[in-house]
């Protein structure tokens, strides 16, 4: 055998193999091709050399960004909250589907039809019309995206990218002709789709037969609509073009004063008037609001700011008269869970209150006969099921399943053995679903029926729905952000202290909460409207200081805490303990929590799924708008301005 130094290294598997050593000169042959390799590969990827047109768009870096036409973006995940858009979301469990029991299946999000309107803002040489008309311009985009619409404001720069825009500019023409051709050269840029005025608004409910024919997107051919004028046309972009080489090439161009008059007729496809389209053009301020043309007469600005007030107020009184039955906020275990629906009760309330407006009780243009708000109050009726009713709108708030467990406890500790031997599975879905499916199917059946409630294309225009544990409107983007809920509705929510609904606001005491909760219409009024509830369902402060701790150590087990919340509830003791602390007390009994958490889930499987689902819809939604003004607020300066000015103007921050 033979014998190796101990300072020698011993032979590994791989010296039994002998191998040929390469030459230097093989290296360097190998290195050379490598090399080749390389530069063939970063040539292949490299950006394609720029065409006369992308040379084009960048010959003035500081002029106005144009808009391209919309792409669509999709994503799984905000915070938290995740999800898979899938056409099979009606499955009672997303994770048969998705195999992940955290990730819920949603429905694939419609696709939000654009909707164009153009607007100069160097025609208003003034400040304060600026700001007004600025002002009406978010009333505008608020409006027309709460009906599934992506609304688009065009400038300058889409129409100076059309082709035909050479041809335009050595045509003479009155100015006001000159202004409505530069809105259609940027509608026709943009292609197929909705140019609105600025002033036309959808005033109507969600199920309109003209605003789901517009969210369908099939615009054969170029239409116009009776009463409306030249405020609201849809076409495709093949019409729209052959409808400016037209008049671009009309012998009349100079004498015409209107686009319309220069269209022959039989381009147009004329509807009826229609019944959820208002328009407050010069003409029906006028006629119909003399306090308004009046203010517009003295001072164009106090006039604007006027009429956007008068405009907001119809917008919630549409809201209001399309929901005659009032608003449900579904409230199961009354008794021991009326602290998560303090923040509904809220954001109701501020609904149903009278906007105010500079012609109490004026009515929309398109909906003379309406019924004023002063003259039939809404009740807020709070039952413990779900109502399927078309003229209801319901504002329901769903609670964790340990967030439940944990209130319908009470002053009991909660314990695996507790919640096995003594609670019912999925109360929360048993109780809200009753009145719609009866007693006698099981969780799994429920989930279906809920989601369609939640989610599905004609019930989802009729609710709002949240949970419980994410209740700070001061977070930006969350769902109780008063901001976020006006998009959501379509009309600026009358004043109201959001950030007093914040259950996790140290600063609000719980008598201040049991004061809302007794003067709310939640119990002045039945179910009916009718007749006062017994006085046994007056909050009481003791239940409802109980309520509010449990709820905040809930919220610290489930991880939902906003910034600043380190601190943890004991429900037995009511000591506090830092998350932070490393003792050995603290982490058992942390690890104790989430024990219970992940028993109480499993025990309510279909409360949990119906918590996610809940969860994930919203913040889907919420999500998509954020996006769409990320990607609008680089174009917000078009039409003139600075590019990304618009973001204070004609965004809501």
């Amino acid at each position: 055998m033979p014998h190796y130094s101990s300072r020698a290294h011993k032979p590994g598997h791989y010296s039994a193999y002998p191998q040929e050593r390469r030459s230097p000169k093989g290296v360097w042959r190998y290195t050379a091709a490598a090399g080749c390799l390389l530069l063939i590969f970063l040539f292949a990827t490299s950006s394609p050399v720029p065409t006369a047109k992308d040379a084009a768009q960048h010959i003035n870096p500081f002029g106005p960004a144009a808009h391209q036409p919309p792409a669509q973006r999709n994503t799984t995940r905000r915070g938290e909250a995740r999800w898979y858009n899938h056409w099979k979301w009606l499955n009672p469990f997303s994770d048969t589907i998705t195999e992940d029991e955290s990730r819920s299946v949603l429905p694939p999000p419609p696709e939000r039809r654009p909707i164009y309107a153009y607007y100069d803002p160097d025609a208003a040489k003034d400040n304060g019309v600026k700001a007004a008309e600025n002002r009406l311009l978010l009333i505008w985009r608020r409006a027309w995206w709460a009906q599934g619409f992506r609304p688009v404001i065009l400038g300058k720069a889409e129409a100076m990218h059309n082709p035909m825009y050479e041809r335009f500019q050595v045509r003479k023409m009155e100015h006001a002709l000159g202004a409505e051709f530069m809105r259609w050269l940027a509608w026709g840029q943009m292609g197929t789709g909705i140019l609105a005025n600025w002033l036309v608004l959808p005033m109507g409910p969600y199920d309109d037969h003209l605003l789901s024919d517009l969210r369908r997107g099939e615009y054969l051919k170029l239409t116009r609509y009776e009463g409306l004028g030249g405020g609201l046309f849809s076409g495709d972009k093949t019409s729209i073009e052959a409808a400016l080489k037209e008049t671009l090439d009309s012998s009349d161009l100079k004498e015409s004063k209107s686009l319309l008059d220069l269209i022959p007729s039989k381009t147009f496809i004329v509807d009826p008037k229609p019944n959820a389209i208002a328009f407050y053009d010069s003409s029906t301020i006028a006629e119909h609001y003399k306090t308004v043309s009046a203010s517009l007469t003295d001072s164009k600005a106090a006039g604007l700011f006027s009429l956007s007030e008068l405009i907001t107020s119809h917008l919630q009184l549409t809201f209001l008269n399309a929901f005659s039955s009032g608003i449900s906020i579904p409230t199961p275990h009354r008794s021991r869970s009326i602290i998560v629906q303090y923040p509904a009760i809220a954001l109701a309330n501020a609904l149903v209150a009278c906007p105010p407006s500079p012609i109490p009780d004026s009515c929309p243009p398109n909906r003379p006969k309406c019924t004023p708000c002063s003259s039939t109050p809404l009740f807020l009726k709070t039952p413990e099921s779900y109502a399927n009713t078309s003229t209801l709108f319901t504002i329901g708030t769903l609670p964790h399943p340990y967030t439940l467990a944990s209130l319908l406890a009470g002053t009991k500790p909660l314990s695996i053995p507790h919640i096995r031997r003594h609670t019912a599975r999925d109360p929360w879905l048993q109780t809200v679903t009753l009145e719609t499916l009866g007693p006698l199917l099981a969780g799994p059946d429920r989930i279906v029926s809920f989601k369609e409630s939640v989610a599905g294309e004609t019930s989802s225009p009729r609710g709002l729905w949240l949970v419980a544990e994410e209740d700070d409107p001061t977070e930006e983007h969350s769902a109780l952000d008063k901001r976020e809920l006006e998009w959501h509705f379509g009309f600026e929510l009358p004043a109201y202290n959001a950030s007093s609904t914040a259950l996790s606001d140290p600063e609000l005491s719980t008598s201040a909460i049991t004061a809302a909760l007794a003067s709310s219409r939640l119990f002045t009024a039945n179910d009916d409207g009718e007749k006062p509830p017994a006085p046994s369902s007056s909050p009481d402060e003791k239940h409802i200081a109980l309520q509010r701790e449990r709820l905040a150590h809930a919220v610290s087990v489930l991880g939902l805490g906003g910034k600043g919340k380190s601190q943890k509830r004991d429900p037995n003791g009511g000591k506090k303990i830092n998350n932070r602390n490393k003792n050995k007390k603290g982490q058992e009994e942390m690890i104790s929590d989430e024990r219970i958490r992940d028993a109480v889930e499993a025990w309510h499987l279909a409360d949990a799924e119906a918590w996610r689902f809940v969860r994930a819809w919203g913040a889907r939604g919420r999500l998509e708008r954020r996006r769409w003004e990320e990607e609008e607020k680089r174009f917000a300066g078009g039409g003139g301005g600075t590019a990304g000015e618009g973001w204070g103007r004609w965004f809501d921050r």
